[in-house]
């Protein structure tokens, strides 16, 4: 991923990704198949990461509003940590094999679903007027957080905390009252 992230995938051999690992090629050819395997992989990676997060805090009886924060405070935490498998994930898809770009859609489209879902459930809990189309805000918001590898810098003056907050109060604008801390 940091080869990736740093070089571009089209730029980058496989040798770099051995001297990166400090390993030799015979043994890069143990566990990876091709570079277009390893990119397809990383793909299962992160989406396999962000679907198991976003199933256990859809699964918990959390109030919606409790939900989204832990959705918006997950995305930030995944983008901080995996920000190398990020950038590559959402900056390289038209790499990404026949079958892996199929899965990648399906899955963004599942994705986006149960947010836009989260946030009727949030509207409806709140007893709000739609301010926005909820798949709309969804898209968005999702593009939004993905993208945040592009230019946040986590070791720069916002926190992922702050962050995540600064997302919240401007989702507050079709959702009041998200920005919210209490129940």
């Amino acid at each position: 991923a940091h080869v990736f992230a740093r070089k571009g995938y089209r730029s980058s051999t496989i040798d770099d990704i051995c001297l990166e690992a400090g390993v030799s090629r015979p043994t890069i050819y143990k566990y990876v198949e091709s570079k277009p395997w390893l990119l397809d992989q990383m793909v299962v990676l992160v989406t396999g990461e962000i679907s198991v997060r976003i199933g256990a805090i859809l699964a918990t009886a959390d109030l919606p509003r409790d939900k989204i924060r832990q959705l918006v405070s997950m995305h930030v935490d995944l983008t901080t940590r995996m920000r190398g498998h990020y950038a590559t994930v959402y900056s390289e898809q038209t790499e990404l094999s026949a079958a892996t770009s199929a899965g990648f859609r399906t899955w963004s489209h599942a994705i986006t679903q149960q947010f836009a879902a989260l946030i009727d459930d949030y509207a409806r809990s709140e007893r709000l007027a739609p301010a926005a189309d909820s798949t709309v805000l969804a898209n968005l918001t999702l593009t939004m957080l993905t993208g945040l590898y592009r230019w946040h810098d986590p070791s720069g003056p916002t926190s992922p905390d702050d962050l995540a907050d600064q997302v919240l109060a401007m989702l507050s604008g079709p959702l009041p009252g998200l920005d919210r801390r209490d129940g």
